[in-house]
């Protein structure tokens, strides 16, 4: 049988995208799957993919040392550099190399294929996806259904407030005000429930100008949060584990795929875009 091995890199939604694609190719041609989070961007060697989720109802490979030595792979870069994990500083100094696949679509040469996070294909219906992908971390778990316990999620609309890397002083009102004009006009105005989850106080405090009552879910990523984005703070400045933030910005993601309607202050960012794609999914992936 033939390798599937998912390489990671960027934020959660970018992953969830390439994961989706490599999930589809794994299932289609009978591959054993193997996904590789432990880029510095996912973790700071506390965690990775497994420590969060798990993949059912497709044949998976339970290690890299799994595959055999003798094994041809594809892109060749990649003999003998299996267990190499993704960085910046390993894209730069092998910015030459022929090392990514790109999309997915043919039977391609070698026992192992190696998918990095350069392109990927979005489906309409990922009723296959939500047939393999499950939450199991308990912390993620347990956190969200007291999240639902406490607040109606199901009969809320969810705010996106994404700020940090995504905006600045020149367009932070701006889009803010764009977005909260759209929920408006949606009819926002008419009693609903709006749970928000952010990354950035500021932006928030700017949004709850227009919708002063919105409910903030969000907890550890408001008080940890930089101008570059979460999922590209560095292990330094941190004062919690990355491990930590991860179970912190996956309760709210799922919190927000949890909600009735999902809105965001950056309409094309993969987080939200993915939390919309997967909410009807939901009870499926966290059967745990």
């Amino acid at each position: 049988m033939k390798y599937l091995v998912v390489k990671g890199w960027l934020g959660f939604g970018d992953r969830m995208e390439c994961l989706q694609m490599a999930v589809k190719f794994a299932l289609d041609h009978k591959l054993q799957i193997y996904v590789d989070w432990r880029d510095p961007l996912w973790s700071h060697g506390d965690c990775d993919f497994y420590t969060y989720f798990k993949l059912v109802n497709i044949p998976v490979l339970n290690s890299l040392d799994d595959i055999p030595e003798d094994a041809t792979v594809f892109p060749t870069f990649w003999k003998g550099k299996l267990d190499q994990h993704l960085s910046m500083e390993f894209f730069e100094a092998n910015a030459k190399e022929d090392m990514h696949i790109g999309h997915l679509t043919k039977e391609y040469p070698g026992d192992v294929i190696i998918s990095t996070l350069n392109n990927r294909t979005l489906y309409s219906d990922l009723s296959f996806f939500s047939n393999v992908f499950r939450v199991i971390d308990p912390r993620i778990l347990t956190k969200l259904n007291q999240r639902k316990q406490k607040l109606p999620l199901a009969s809320s609309w969810g705010i996106h407030i994404r700020g940090t890397d995504r905006t600045n002083s020149k367009n932070r009102d701006l889009s803010i005000q764009n977005i909260a004009s759209h929920v408006t006009m949606m009819g926002g105005l008419n009693g609903v429930r709006m749970i928000a989850v952010s990354d950035d106080k500021e932006c928030l405090d700017i949004w709850k100008r227009f919708y002063p009552d919105t409910i903030v879910a969000s907890e550890l990523s408001l008080t940890t949060s930089s101008l570059k984005g979460n999922h590209n703070l560095n292990k330094d400045t941190l004062t919690v584990t990355k491990d930590e933030m991860n179970v912190d910005m996956l309760v709210d993601f799922f919190t927000l795929a949890s909600c009735s309607r999902i809105f965001s202050t950056f309409k094309t960012g993969r987080f939200f875009r993915e939390a919309q794609r997967l909410s009807p999914l939901m009870n499926k992936i966290l059967q745990g």
